[in-house]
């Protein structure tokens, strides 16, 4: 009886015991900001001058912008030690931060008294796929390597990055052989005032090589100071083979730089490997170039931006662009071209397949011109021009429809300038020099190839000179357009 008795008591405890072991479990580990009777606060020295192999399982780390509470992993035999997220011990263990959501960059060694954030953000950045960086100023000398699937953000006007030093490049990659995928760069702030003696396209975004694929860039900002390194904000290359798909650089803004945003693509060996880029809600001011889209590109929209006091040119599109829309953008200021479309554009061959242009508007008159060399099957509707220049259209900017505008130049002694472009249509616009003195013409065609241009249910306004001149090989179908006081114009 004594023996049964013991035996159910024995039973008894065993059972209870498996009982409190699955308790313990089947435990949610605590937040890294709670802490246990059974957790052990050490400093990072601490932990890692650990030895013995009866070390805590767990420990809350003390030291200050980088607290948290870390398990021990002790099948991890192979993780490198890297400030933030693993420690290892002296004696080889590891031990793993207990957290969820995004890496602060503070846990890494990111601070603000820090002369270069360079390395320690690079070990934030390879230690996980979404970093916050904590609002502050930050000085930046070695630019961080970019990879696939990772996000760095920051509190909107709140994190500024100075690369004040002899770097200029923040985030780069430059791997060809790799694919850069799913990357975001969301709400931080750049002062480039660097010391660097430098001309080019590389700055503080700067993607040259790998094919690229889903690329967000929001809601930063790049002031650009310096007197010798004038570079770029934002540059995306695409390498011969390489591709981008799905690239969106959206409500920034730069200024001083020597372009806001640039993206170039080689040709060959292959057509179009660039897709999809939009460029939206940004605002750009006092770069040489505003915005820049350059060479072999599939489905371009620049929508929406404010571009203002770009002396070269406030929005380029050049190389063989296709399907490609310039759309309720707003010009103020100088520029030698408020728009340039240059070299050549394959085109598809009807109406809607080139550029499409329309709901541009001018802030007051803006000192440039407009000029279209490659508008092959362009559509050119509902844009309000108010300039010093002319509308150039002249290269490869043939079948173009031009209607709905209102174009008005206040200097040039003509406000349309065609030279060997044909079959172009202008409909239902309104074009002026009305208040430039001793005005030559209002649109003059010019040269062998530019033939059969209609002009139809316009409203043309001039001051002295004549409306239409043609010659040197020209041709034009003129009929119904008005002028101011809605008297038929006769040639």
């Amino acid at each position: 009886m004594k023996s049964s008795f013991a035996t159910q008591m024995v039973s008894l405890l065993g059972i209870a015991m498996l009982f409190t072991q699955c308790q313990k479990d089947e435990r949610v580990a605590p937040h890294a900001t709670t802490l246990s009777s059974t957790v052990k606060s050490m400093s990072l020295d601490e932990i890692r001058a650990i030895r013995t192999n009866l070390a805590p399982d767990s420990i809350y780390l003390t030291d200050q912008g980088k607290q948290g509470l870390f398990k021990l992993v002790s099948t991890d035999k192979k993780s490198t030690d890297n400030t933030g997220i693993t420690l290892v011990t002296s004696n080889g263990l590891r031990y793993k931060r207990a957290f969820t959501g995004a890496a602060n960059a503070t846990w890494f060694g990111v601070s603000t008294t820090d002369s270069d954030i360079g390395p320690e953000l690079q070990e934030a950045v390879n230690a996980h796929n979404v970093v916050t960086i904590p609002d502050g100023a930050y000085s930046q000398v070695t630019k961080v390597i970019l990879r696939s699937n990772v996000t760095i953000k920051g509190n909107p006007g709140k994190v500024t990055l100075k690369l004040n030093g002899p770097g200029y490049i923040s985030f780069q990659n430059f791997w060809s052989e790799q694919q850069l995928e799913n990357i975001t760069i969301d709400g931080i702030n750049w002062e480039v005032s660097s010391t660097a003696k430098v001309v080019g396209s590389y700055g503080p975004i700067t993607i040259d090589g790998p094919t690229v694929k889903n690329l967000l860039v929001q809601n930063c900002q790049s002031i650009h100071t310096s007197k010798t390194a004038n570079v770029n904000w934002f540059f995306l290359k695409v390498s011969p083979g390489k591709s981008t798909d799905n690239i969106i650089v959206r409500n920034n803004y730069a200024r001083g730089g020597r372009m806001g945003v640039e993206f170039l693509a080689q040709r060959l060996p292959q057509k179009y490997l660039g897709k999809n880029i939009t460029v939206s809600g940004n605002r750009f001011e006092k770069c040489s170039f505003g915005i820049s889209i350059a060479g072999s590109f599939d489905n371009v929209t620049v929508d929406a931006n404010y571009l203002k006091d770009c002396p070269t040119y406030g929005v380029e599109f050049a190389g063989w662009l296709h399907n490609s829309t310039l759309s309720n953008n707003r010009f103020e200021g100088k520029f030698s071209d408020l728009f340039a479309g240059n070299w050549e554009n394959d085109g598809d061959g009807t109406i809607g397949e080139g550029t499409h242009m329309y709901g541009n508007r001018t802030i007051g008159t803006c000192t440039g011109k407009w000029t279209i060399r490659n508008g092959f099957n362009m559509l050119m509707e509902n844009n309000y021009i108010n300039m010093t220049g002319v509308l150039d259209l002249t290269g490869s900017t043939k079948n173009a429809q031009i209607t709905g505008n209102k174009i008005i130049s206040t200097t040039e002694n003509k406000v349309i300038q065609i030279n060997y472009v044909g079959n172009l249509r202008f409909i239902n616009n309104y074009i002026s020099n009305e208040n430039v003195k001793n005005s030559w013409l209002v649109i003059i065609v010019n040269g062998a190839g530019a033939t059969n241009n209609l002009f139809t249910n316009n409203i043309i306004v001039k001051s002295s000179g004549g409306y239409v001149g043609y010659g040197n090989g020209a041709s034009i179908k003129f009929y119904n357009n008005y002028d101011k006081d809605g008297n038929l114009i006769s040639l």
